[in-house]
């Protein structure tokens, strides 16, 4: 394995903060945490640091050709370890993939890449036991970024039991990864406060704790009016209330209700469900439309990164949803671009969440219990009869991105933890 030193031909750039990003994906993946990560890694490089991504071989999407070993990205180096491929949607072939790529990626941060001064580390299950042996091997330092709570989601969901070993282990490792991480970054504060009780089990000391949210890119997608959106007019929702969900179709993510109202709906034409990405719920998703025979339902694959701006914005209600098993574990993503592309958010979470914090404090949507079909037809029926309320709930949804969620200042603080990790090497 090659020596990755990016001091080694240059050294002049010995005084530039150099900086490791570890991720399981990464450019040109349209996943959620690939956009994020690849645009964290831009801003780091624009500021004048040398940075170079591990992230892994094995696409997101099941059906894409494996990627190079070897990349760049602009002045970005990437580096894809080796990872399996088997079907995400089975446990046993989640977990292959995660070990076979955290083996690769480990391999890649202590013995290929040795001149970083800080390594920040993303998101997947246990990755974060890279950056502990990077800190234990080299004495490197080591930020986290926790955007799903881990084996918390596991046992909620039925995978891990709670008293399990499994379970047991997996807490201790954490607590071993986030106590001697520099900081550990997560996405809102009902999250920070879920990582605070867990570590306090463990009787260590408190955390290094910071949230950054996510964001979207606010230049790219703004509200459009649906009459000039030609994605829009292709699918048929210029001129339907149309129900947006685009994303990730996976366990987490009430969908069911949406089929559901779909179904109650049927007859009035004033309303279209469209469902945008690809996941573990998918298959049975179609399979329930198919069999109740809805026509005012449509799937779409997911688009690529130039068709968001339209993608985006083809509706006029954006669904961000969660099942109330992940609440304080997780915030979806999608959030961010709706709230972007001038959507009122319908928010099918519980009340105690990040997502439903957000719109009761703007009042940019509306927020219903998961799987509460009544309530969803109800809102649903109010929002085809009164525009207005409609149209006010969208103007507030992007005043609250943009006064909140620009990538911007995301980016910023990401900047300031992880610049200042690096300063404790120098």
């Amino acid at each position: 394995m090659p020596n990755h030193d990016p001091n080694a031909a240059n050294p002049s750039a010995a005084k530039r903060p150099r900086i490791l990003i570890l991720t399981h994906y990464f450019h040109p993946e349209t996943a959620a945490v690939a956009q994020f990560t690849t645009e964290i890694a831009q801003d780091f490089a624009a500021r004048g640091s040398d940075v170079a991504v591990v992230t892994s071989r094995a696409p997101y999407q099941r059906d894409a050709l494996p990627l190079p070993a070897d990349d760049r990205l602009g002045a970005i180096r990437i580096r894809r370890a080796f990872g399996t491929r088997f079907d995400k949607r089975r446990l046993w072939g989640r977990a292959l993939n995660l070990a076979t790529f955290l083996s690769g990626a480990t391999l890649e941060t202590t013995l290929g890449f040795c001149g970083y001064d800080v390594l920040m580390v993303c998101n997947a299950p246990l990755l974060g036991i890279v950056g502990w042996l990077g800190w234990l091997i080299r004495r490197r330092p080591y930020v986290c970024v926790v955007e799903d709570i881990y084996p918390d989601l596991a046992v909620k969901f039925g995978i891990l039991g709670e008293r399990s070993v499994i379970r047991r282990l997996w807490d201790a490792v954490n607590a071993l990864v986030y106590s001697r991480a520099v900081t550990v970054i997560t996405l809102g504060g009902r999250m920070r406060a879920t990582l605070e009780t867990n570590h306090a089990r463990h009787r260590r000391a408190p955390l290094n704790l910071r949230v950054i949210p996510s964001w979207a890119d606010g230049d790219t997608i703004r509200p459009l009016p649906k009459p000039e959106n030609p994605f829009a007019r292709e699918h048929g929702t210029h001129d339907r209330l149309t129900v947006l969900y685009s994303g990730n179709m996976g366990l987490a993510h009430d969908l069911e209700t949406l089929i559901q109202a779909a179904e109650a709906l049927r007859d009035d034409p004033r309303f279209f469900f469209l469902f945008i990405g690809d996941g573990g719920k998918r298959p049975r998703l179609a399979a329930m439309v198919g069999e109740k025979r809805l026509e005012n339902v449509k799937f779409l694959p997911y688009q690529p990164l130039e068709q968001l701006p339209w993608s985006l914005t083809c509706g006029d209600v954006s669904v961000v949803t969660m099942e109330a098993v992940a609440e304080g574990l997780i915030i979806p993503s999608k959030i961010y671009g709706s709230l972007a592309a001038g959507q009122a958010i319908l928010g099918l979470v519980g009340e105690q969440t990040e997502v439903a914090d957000i719109i009761h404090a703007h009042a940019c949507g509306v927020q219903v219990t998961p799987g509460d079909t009544t309530a969803l037809v109800a809102v649903l029926r109010r929002l085809a009869d009164e525009p207005d309320w409609l149209s006010a709930m969208q103007r507030r949804a992007r005043q609250c991105f943009e006064e909140h969620f620009r990538r911007e200042s995301a980016l910023a603080a990401y900047w300031d933890v992880v610049s200042a990790a690096a300063a404790r090497r120098s």
